[in-house]
């Protein structure tokens, strides 16, 4: 099977839904083809390479309308994966999802933007996320609470 995740950031990054990919990309790429879809958050960074066997796209330039323009130049990839799985970063997909609206998507709410009150536009884009996917994970109960999100599956993570 081909699973393309998508995730803001990724190796050489230091957090917890880049340690989270990591992780869950090792170990299905025991049985399955993994591809990373992240930002190139540092230009010394390659646009394209292999880590331990998993390929990683990263998207050039900063900002939405950068991303939106490399999804859509780039939609054999989205094509030619079985599943797409977003970690946070659903918004992304926004006009491919448009133009295949029966692809199989899913995405994982990792956490909180760290503005409190959660902003309204926030809510909206989650909640928009939630209902175009065909499953979501939130990591921790909170995010039900505080987003309205109506978690298929809740996971439990370490801070």
């Amino acid at each position: 099977m081909k699973v393309l995740f998508l995730c803001r950031y990724y190796s050489s990054h230091i957090g917890g839904v880049e340690k989270h990919v990591t992780n869950i990309s090792r170990i299905l790429s025991h049985n399955h083809q993994i591809t990373i879809i992240t930002e190139r958050y540092d230009e010394k960074l390659p646009e394209y390479e292999r880590i331990a066997g998993i390929e990683v796209y990263r998207i050039p330039g900063p900002g939405k309308w950068a991303v939106w323009t490399w999804v859509l130049r780039n939609q054999k990839l989205f094509n030619d994966a079985d599943i797409i799985h977003a970690h946070d970063v659903y918004f992304w997909l926004f006009p491919y999802k448009l133009l295949h609206p029966f692809k199989k998507t899913f995405i994982t709410f990792h956490g909180w933007e760290t503005r409190y009150p959660i902003p309204l536009k926030n809510k909206i884009v989650r909640k928009v996320s939630e209902l175009m996917t065909n499953g979501n994970i939130c990591v921790g109960d909170f995010i039900a609470k505080w987003y309205g999100t109506r978690p298929d599956l809740v996971t439990y993570g370490a801070a």
